[in-house]
């Protein structure tokens, strides 16, 4: 039924269901292509409104949704005011990120359907939120919340854009009000996980706690699918790797499973990419030329994404999101797989009982000293990391204070990491360094009272702003921030969740970072990539040591040249860059797993 498309389309994580309709139109039943009969009938009566909206249904349920967007676009020529082609055609501008035409379209069904003007607000709010316009989404997810105060998406919504802005606290709070709201809403109960992590104080006993909380609560009811009866259980024969992604585009992630993909021995790997991003960019166009099959599985129910696994024989399934958003966790729950395996897109356990092992390395989980922290079983390999630098990458310059006099810190991590006590540590730097200036970048940076709110966190925390230059922006696109490196002597690492993708960038600049050592894999990522490229020297243990550091050296203008001399050297020779070695360490483990299960000595279906 177009009532039961339309819901599925507009339910999404950040977006609240709208009222439907759902008219009398041919259905196609009994034809091998369900659009036939309709494509008959509109060329016959183009006229027909609701034969448009059934067709633009049915390509929309079969992932086509460049074209159930122009169908939609076809009755809208008819009816401008037709409020399923508005309401739907808004969804879809969004998924395929025309988000200036789909915010247009919001407004419009606001009006048509002001029943529903809750949900529709809280669609319209994501699109802002896409655009970096933070405060009009607030203002659309308030309105919705004021309208009805018992829509869990709304609610949700509001929470991952405070904790874009890096209101932590209030944002746990409004997630934790959409899982009370809906305690089915497995997304957000996801997103409540990840902001565990962002807390200085988090546990890691807690951590472990709540993930597996979260498996008893959505994962545990399930039953694995049919025993395949058609495996071939040959300890040498090539096996079929499937790789499992929300974020095969332009994303950080990119630039670690990049390499891998580009490297994979096919002769011996059959490797299937399942894509969960509904979009289209030149990075997802390129990776698909590194798989011998390619699946989108955005628009499956978890139920068919599984299937498709299953069918398509894969030995070893292996996640790449966690819990972060546009994973399929429950996908994972079905056990799809015989052997499942989660690596690098979430710096913590899946907390899933059907998860059995997490691809790690011995700088990101000491052996001995992590295992706890784990539903999974780990897999060290080489190096967890394989990082592709950005092609055309500027050449390192030397050490802007060289020239200005002016010692220039920066963070260009998220700033949803950066909690008080970050601030407070940053705030102890600066006010030691009088000249000195931090460079920050945020998500809605360039908005003046996404500043202004920044910069008065600062001083409410001690910074003596007449001393100390702090400079706000926006985020920006790859090559920018990478230029944007080059005004910077030292980085800052947040803590405890500290950085990722930023902090390899900013290493293969020159840029020295100072980071503590954490005691799990979220609070040291920075600084097993410090370690893996003979760093560590930046390396801290305490926040008073972090502070010693930074300090330290911003006074010693030879030590910042030495470190600017040599840092990409550093990373152009450890197995970070190496995807060669990775991959092939990567490979080894796969064929370990296999064995593993072949003998009965590790979990997973038989």
């Amino acid at each position: 039924m177009l009532m039961q498309f339309i819901r599925r389309l507009l339910a999404k994580p950040r977006g609240g269901p709208v009222a439907e309709q759902s008219p009398a139109v041919p259905s196609g039943a009994g034809s091998a292509d369900p659009t036939a009969a309709l494509r008959v009938h509109l060329a016959a009566h183009p006229d027909d409104i609701e034969a448009h909206c059934r067709l633009a249904a049915l390509l929309q349920a079969a992932g086509r949704d460049r074209d159930a967007l122009n169908a939609f676009d076809q009755a809208l020529t008819l009816d401008a005011r037709h409020a399923v082609a508005v309401c739907a055609a808004a969804a879809l501008a969004a998924r395929l990120n025309a988000h200036d035409r789909a915010i247009v379209l919001y407004r419009s069904a606001v009006a048509l359907l002001p029943d529903q003007a809750a949900a529709i607000l809280c669609n319209q709010g994501a699109s802002h939120a896409a655009l970096v316009q933070m405060p009009q989404a607030m203002a659309c997810y308030e309105e919705a919340i004021r309208i009805q105060p018992t829509l869990a998406e709304a609610h949700y919504n509001l929470g991952c854009l405070l904790k874009d802005v890096g209101r932590i606290d209030e944002a746990e709070q409004a997630v934790r009000r959409a899982v009370a709201l809906r305690p089915d809403f497995h997304q957000a109960h996801s997103t409540l996980l990840c902001l565990y992590g962002l807390h200085r104080n988090h546990d890691q006993a807690r951590l472990l706690q709540e993930h597996m909380r979260w498996s008893a609560q959505h994962a545990s009811g399930f039953t694995p699918l049919a025993r395949r009866e058609d495996i071939d259980p040959s300890p040498e024969r090539r096996l079929n790797i499937g790789y499992v992604s929300g974020d095969f585009c332009e994303h950080s992630v990119s630039f670690f499973i990049e390499p891998v993909l580009a490297r994979h021995d096919h002769e011996r790997f059959r490797i299937i990419c399942y894509d969960n991003w509904s979009g289209d960019d030149a990075v997802n166009r390129r990776l698909r030329r590194y798989a011998d099959e390619w699946r989108r599985i955005s628009h499956l129910s978890d139920d068919d994404a599984a299937a498709l696994i299953r069918n398509d024989q894969v030995d070893i399934l292996v996640d790449l999101s966690g819990h972060t958003v546009g994973n399929r966790m429950l996908v994972f729950a079905r056990r799809p797989a015989p052997i499942q395996a989660t690596w690098f897109g979430y710096m913590c356990t899946t907390g899933l009982a059907t998860m059995d092992y997490r691809i790690t390395d011995a700088y990101f989980d000491p052996p001995g000293a992590t295992e706890q922290n784990y539903s999974e079983t780990l897999v060290r390999i080489d190096s967890v990391v394989a990082f592709s630098p950005a092609p055309g990458s500027p050449a390192v310059n030397a050490p802007p204070s060289q020239a200005s006099g002016v010692v220039t810190f920066g963070s260009f991590n998220n700033y949803a990491k950066i909690g008080d006590e970050v601030v407070a540590a940053w705030v102890r730097i600066l006010n030691a360094v009088p000249t000195s200036r931090l460079v920050l970048v945020a998500l809605g940076g360039d908005d003046p009272i996404v500043r202004t709110a920044i910069e008065e966190r600062f001083i409410r925390l001690g910074l003596e702003r007449a001393a100390v230059q702090l400079a706000v922006r926006g985020r920006t696109a790859l090559p920018g921030f990478l230029a944007a490196l080059q005004e910077v002597d030292i980085a800052l690492d947040p803590f405890p969740y500290s950085g990722g993708t930023t902090s390899l960038h900013t290493l293969w600049m020159g840029v020295p970072i100072i980071a503590i050592e954490g005691d799990s894999e979220l609070s040291r990522s920075t600084s097993a990539m410090l370690r893996g490229a003979g760093a560590d020297a930046l390396v801290a243990s305490t926040v008073d040591h972090y502070c010693e550091l930074a300090i330290t050296l911003a006074g010693d203008a030879a030590e910042l040249a030495r470190w600017r001399a040599g840092l990409r050297q550093r990373m152009a020779a450890s197995p970070m860059l190496s995807g060669d070695t990775v991959t092939r360490s990567l490979e080894g483990a796969y064929r370990d797993m296999w064995k593993a299960w072949r003998n009965g000595s590790a979990a997973g279906m038989a």
